[in-house]
Formats: C-alpha cells, sequence, structure tokens
C-alpha cells in the first residue's frame, strides 16, 4: 500500500467533487404518479449529441464515479464550486468525445491502434499524460519507468481495484490526447501556403509606404436627407441571417439586499471585543485561547518589519517603534468589518532561509542518528543526506515540519539532531548555508469579525419582502415603486443560463434558474443568495435561442446603412468639389481639411490603428498621384503615396509563423463547428 500512499500524496492535479443529492417524498396516486413521472423524463435530460439524450442519471453517475476515483487519488479542495465545475466539465467532454469528436475521427480515417498506445503508455515515447503525473516522478521531477513499472506490476495485487480504475483512466486519457492530436495535425497539414501567396505575402510585408492624406469622417454631422427604407434594412438582414443568431438570454432589472451590520451590531461586537482584549493581554495558552476567541488561528512564524507592513501598519509599528520597546499589547485597530489587537510573542534575528541537507531514520534508532552526526561533526561524509535546498519557516510548516525551523537558528556548519513525533522520525540536518539573519518579531493577532444579527438580517429580509409583496408580481408596479422611493436599480443585459455571478453575489445561480423560468414583465418574490443578498427581480427583455428578430437589428442595421450611404454621398459630393485640382493642397482649402502625413503604412501590418479600407486603397496605389475619394470605415479619403520604401526584414519564417497562428485558431474552432453540426445542446446550467 505504499504505492498508493505515494499517489494519495502527489497527485495534485486531479480535481475532485462532492455533489449531494436532495431527494424529495410525496404521496400521490397512481395516475399522479404516472403523469409525474413523463413530465420528469422530459426535464430529466442534461443534454443531446448528434441525436443522443444524455440524461441527468447517467450524467450524474459518471461525475460521481469520476469523483469516486479522484477522491481516492488525490487531495484537491472538493467544495469549491471551480472545482465542482471543472469535473462536470471533464465529464460533458467525454460525452463530447464518445458522440461527437471520436465518430468524427473515424469518418476522417483516423485511429490509435494497440501498439501504439502501448508505445505511448509504456514504450518508447512516452505520453505526456504520463510524464505529468506526479506519483510517476523521480527525485529530479522527471518521468520514472522503474516507478510506472512498479504502479502496473502492482495492479494485479490491488484488492481494492483503484489501481485497476486509475490505469483505465490514464490509458483512455492517452487514447482520447494522441486521437486530438492526430486529427489536429491532419487539419494544420491540410492547409498548404503556395509558393505565390508566399511570395506574395513577403513582398507585402517588405513593402511599406509613406502617405499624405486627408479624411473627412463619416457621420460627424447627421445628414437629414439620408433615409434607409424598410426594404433595404430587410434585405441586409436576410442576406445576414447565419450570423443573426443567439443562444436564450434574459435581460432584467433587479434591486439586491445587500445584509450587513447594523451601528448597534459593530457596537455590541466592540463591547465584546473590549472584554476579550483584556483576557487576550493576560492570556497564558495563546494558541488555545485564539482558537476559542478568534476568527483568525494562531501563527507561530516570525515576521520581518516589511512582512507586517504589508498586511498592518499599524501592527507594524507596533512591532517595530521608532524609539524604545514594544508595549505588550497593541491599541485596538477597527477594520473594515473587523476589530483586531496584536500581542508581542517574541523578537529575535532570524535568517530568512537556510539551506540544509538532511537524513531521516526511525525514532527507535536514535542511536543511528547519533553515529551520523559524530561522522559529520567529525567531517566524514553520510552518503544517505539528501540535499533539501532552502528552508524557510512557510515551507517548514506548509510541509508539516515546523521542527526543521531549528536549522534558522543555528550556524552554517552545525550539525542537529531534530525529532519529529508526527512521523515518529529522527532528522539529522546538516546547515549549508544562511542569509543574514534579520529582526523579525512573532505576534499573536486577535481577530473578531463583525457579523450582522438576527435582527439585521429580519430587517433587511422585510424590507425585501416589502418590495415584493408590493409589486403583486408585475413589472409596472415594480418600477413605479423603485422610482418613487428612489431605490437602487441595477440593470442586467443578455444574461444567459451559464451565467453565475451578478453583481457582488459570486454565486447567484437560483436568480437566474428564476429568470429562465419566468415571462417577460414577471417579478420575483425574495431570492436569497449565500445568506448575504437578497434579491427582487424584475424580467424585461425574453430572447429565445436561435435567429435574432429583425425588430431586434433594425435600429443598429440602420445606422450601418446610413453610414454607407453618407459615406457614399460624401465622396460623390468631394468628387465634384474637387474636379480640376491636382494637389492636396489645393483640395484641402476648398475642403477646409488638414492634410496628415503617416509614414511606413503596410498591408502586411497586424497593429496598425489606421482605417483598414484606407490601408488596403494605399497598398494598391500609384506613387505621386493623388487617389481618392476613398470611402472608408469611418471617413472618407483623398491621398497621395509620396514614397515606397522595400526591405528584407519580413521573412518567410515571420508568414509561417503568422500563418501559423491563424491555424491554430482555426483549430480552435473545431470544437464549436462539431457542436454544431452535432446540434449539441447543453442543459448542465438548469441542473447546476
Amino acid at each position: 500500500m505504499a504505492l498508493l500512499e505515494k499517489i494519495r500524496v502527489k497527485l495534485g492535479i486531479f480535481i475532485t467533487i462532492l455533489i449531494a443529492l436532495a431527494l424529495l417524498s410525496f404521496i400521490i396516486d397512481p395516475n399522479t404518479l404516472s403523469s409525474a413521472m413523463q413530465m420528469v423524463s422530459k426535464s430529466n435530460k442534461v443534454g443531446e449529441m448528434n441525436g443522443n439524450s444524455i440524461s441527468y442519471q447517467d450524467y450524474f453517475t459518471k461525475v460521481e464515479n469520476t469523483r469516486n476515483l479522484f477522491e481516492n487519488l488525490g487531495q484537491a479542495d472538493t467544495n469549491t464550486e471551480e472545482a465542482q465545475m471543472q469535473l462536470r466539465d471533464l465529464v460533458w467532454n467525454d460525452y463530447f468525445d464518445d458522440y461527437v469528436f471520436i465518430p468524427q475521427t473515424k469518418k476522417a480515417g483516423i485511429a490509435v491502434g494497440q501498439e501504439e498506445l502501448y508505445d505511448l503508455m509504456q514504450g518508447s515515447n512516452i505520453s505526456q499524460i504520463l510524464a505529468q503525473q506526479g506519483s510517476f516522478l523521480d527525485a529530479e521531477g522527471n518521468f520514472s519507468r522503474e516507478a510506472f513499472s512498479t504502479f502496473v506490476q502492482s495492479i494485479e495485487q490491488d484488492q481494492t481495484g483503484l489501481y485497476s480504475q486509475y490505469y483505465d483512466y490514464l490509458e483512455d486519457a492517452v487514447y482520447r490526447q494522441q486521437l486530438y492530436q492526430k486529427y489536429s495535425a491532419a487539419l494544420a497539414n491540410s492547409s498548404v501556403l503556395n509558393s505565390l501567396e508566399l511570395n506574395q505575402t513577403i513582398e507585402a510585408g517588405n513593402t511599406t509606404a509613406d502617405v499624405d492624406f486627408i479624411m473627412l469622417p463619416i457621420g460627424l454631422v447627421t445628414d437629414t436627407t439620408v433615409n434607409v427604407s424598410v426594404k433595404e434594412a430587410q434585405k441586409y438582414y436576410n442576406d445576414r441571417k447565419d450570423i443573426f443568431t443567439q443562444i436564450a438570454n434574459r435581460d432584467a432589472e433587479y434591486v439586491i439586499f445587500e445584509v450587513v451590520p447594523s451601528e448597534q451590531d459593530i457596537e455590541e461586537a466592540r463591547a465584546e471585543f473590549d472584554q476579550l482584549y483584556e483576557e487576550f493581554r493576560d492570556a497564558e495558552n495563546m494558541k488555545n485561547f485564539l482558537t476559542l476567541n478568534s476568527d483568525n488561528s494562531y501563527n507561530e512564524l516570525y515576521f520581518s518589519k516589511e512582512e507586517i507592513e504589508s498586511e498592518s501598519e499599524e501592527f507594524a509599528q507596533f512591532a517595530f517603534p521608532a524609539r524604545g520597546q514594544s508595549p505588550v499589547i497593541s491599541d485596538i485597530f477597527e477594520g473594515d468589518g473587523f476589530f483586531s489587537a496584536a500581542r508581542l510573542i517574541a523578537k529575535k534575528n532570524v535568517p530568512d532561509s537556510a539551506s540544509i541537507s538532511y537524513v531521516l531514520v526511525s525514532s527507535a534508532a536514535e542511536a543511528t542518528a547519533d553515529s551520523l552526526i559524530n561522522v559529520l561533526k567529525n567531517k566524514g561524509e553520510v552518503t544517505e543526506m539528501q540535499d533539501f535546498g532552502w528552508l524557510t519557516q512557510s515551507v517548514a510548516y506548509s510541509a508539516g515540519i515546523p521542527e526543521f525551523c531549528e536549522a534558522l537558528d543555528a550556524k552554517a556548519g552545525d550539525v542537529l539532531k531534530v525529532k519529529l513525533p508526527s512521523m515518529q522520525a529522527i532528522a539529522v540536518i546538516k546547515v549549508l548555508e544562511k542569509t543574514k539573519p534579520i529582526p523579525k518579531a512573532a505576534l499573536a493577532i486577535l481577530t473578531k469579525n463583525v457579523v450582522p444579527s438576527d435582527d439585521t438580517y429580519r430587517d433587511y429580509l422585510m424590507q425585501a419582502t416589502d418590495l415584493a409583496d408590493r409589486s403583486e408580481g408585475k413589472f409596472d408596479k415594480f418600477a413605479q415603486i423603485v422610482r418613487e422611493e428612489q431605490l437602487p436599480v441595477i440593470p442586467l443585459s443578455h444574461v444567459t443560463r451559464d451565467t453565475r455571478a451578478i453583481g457582488q453575489a459570486e454565486n447567484a445561480r437560483e436568480v437566474v434558474r428564476w429568470m429562465f423560468d419566468a415571462k417577460k414583465g414577471d417579478v420575483s418574490d425574495v431570492i436569497t443568495v449565500d445568506n448575504k443578498y437578497y434579491f427582487v427581480v424584475a424580467v424585461t427583455q425574453v430572447r429565445k435561442e436561435g435567429q435574432i428578430p429583425f425588430e431586434e437589428l433594425k435600429d443598429d442595421i440602420n445606422t450601418i446603412l446610413s453610414s454607407e450611404k453618407q459615406g457614399e454621398k460624401m465622396a460623390a459630393d468631394i468628387a465634384e468639389k474637387i474636379e480640376g485640382l491636382n494637389t492636396l493642397e489645393e483640395m484641402s482649402e476648398v475642403l477646409n481639411a488638414a492634410v496628415s502625413h503617416e509614414i511606413g503604412v503596410s498591408f502586411a501590418g497586424t497593429t496598425t490603428a489606421l482605417d483598414p479600407r484606407f490601408v488596403g486603397a494605399v497598398a494598391g496605389a500609384p506613387k505621386g498621384k493623388v487617389v481618392g475619394p476613398v470611402t472608408g470605415s469611418v471617413g472618407v479619403y483623398l491621398f497621395e503615396v509620396t514614397d515606397v520604401q522595400s526591405g528584407s526584414y519580413y521573412t518567410e519564417d515571420d508568414v509561417k509563423s503568422i500563418n501559423a497562428q491563424y491555424e491554430a485558431f482555426r483549430i480552435q474552432q473545431i470544437a464549436n463547428i462539431l457542436n454544431k453540426q452535432a446540434k449539441t445542446v447543453d442543459n448542465r446550467a438548469k441542473f447546476f
């Protein structure tokens, strides 16, 4: 079981998840049960891919199985929302692979054979998935074939079946990764940059132009003679229907009541802290006192003035006064939502770190430890000694070996015998090198957070309930109340089912779920979030998934078409005004516009802030001739190329590098494309 313990300790890259199911018990007649089951079966679908339904039960079972495996192998935090989301996404991606991606690779004739898989698992071409598993690394952090071989040989002897599950999981992950690599390589290799394209791109990249130009901005003054007909707007919309799509979303307005301590809560907390402050001054067992009375635990580490100052200037000045000695206890400090005070435990000169080597022996072998110490003190060598590197207080405590901190108080060259009761071991430590000792202080910090009382919670809830009750579920009444009482209304725009945070509330899933069950104009009852926020929400717009209606885009389309028409009209007017003129200076006087100058304009440039239509026109213009008017995206241009430079700084490697970036971006879109083709439906937000 030693290997299992090693896996548990080192497998830090896995995430774990703990999901609790709430069970609803009820008594109904058979007919009601039948209809209820039909309703549940319709709404119990987590998603769909390529016509394959994914039920909540199947999805949940896979999540639980993965969680159980990771729980037995890793030590990751199982309670964070982020960890839960990562695990759910991991299982969802497996469904995507099984139902969408792997069938696509088969159509493309891409596969991973058994010999290839064996080579990736145990042969000469070890997969990076294995190479990155902490349980199979040696002391230098490199993949150890011996460690992995030992693991494989132990599978048959493992009665728990955990080793077998772990191996199957790794093999499946290696298989999927190899498929992705081969599929991506096939796509990348299918995009060929031919010699003509390559040479043209290099030439464009090595050609820059200096240009004088006049720009008259479009839309600076509204032209009332320019009109866009409904027919024109409708045609623009119909020609671009494929891009005018959306996922289901909602607009809303809400009032949030954040529960914060009242003045009375603060006064009562101060009175309680004043009493604790006196006990804090005289407490003998500081660790126990803080455990029982403080909202932060006792920290035994020593800190420099700068380290303390980064957390609290007041406590830094208390621990390291400009003159004289520190008092036993600081004044009471009132922070944002808490009271705190510090007590000086000790001060001494301590180095930040020490370079050490060590060897561990059993507690029962103290004589062996003494023998090793004698050898080291007599300048002998102990081959079992291991290099620890640079030891700091934080490293020692986080590693569970605070006893190693004795090395920080020793001198370079000293040899120490340190007992480790928690490990039933003795450490023989040699101090190799130390940083310069600096003044440090150990402080005990008493902190009490100011929390709202039950009465305060009740007051905020009553305010929220009053708003919800008087709104009677109707937006017009909600709007009238918040307007008359000047309540702070916050708008929400395009909220999707996947939205999690609303304002300062980071876990507002209940609010989002209500919004997607509600109709336009509905107002919610009070929705409680994190036992800290009370929401009253009004849905102002409901948008279904699919085509965006023309009416919602009409104003934006009119703006676009109006701008285009204004640009065309301006170009025609300018052409008429400059007819017969030959220089930009003459044209600038007629148009009452300044002549500007730009150097190094390149068609191959990727970071220019210039109008792209203007850049394109410059790239194809002859030198020394006034060109225009040219209608751009933001203005109408007249310009003259004054100089053209050719260089050799833009190379074939530059072209290939940029092309590779484009290819990488296109490959990243493959999942979205495949999901669209598979008509993937993701309903997970309804359940989690």
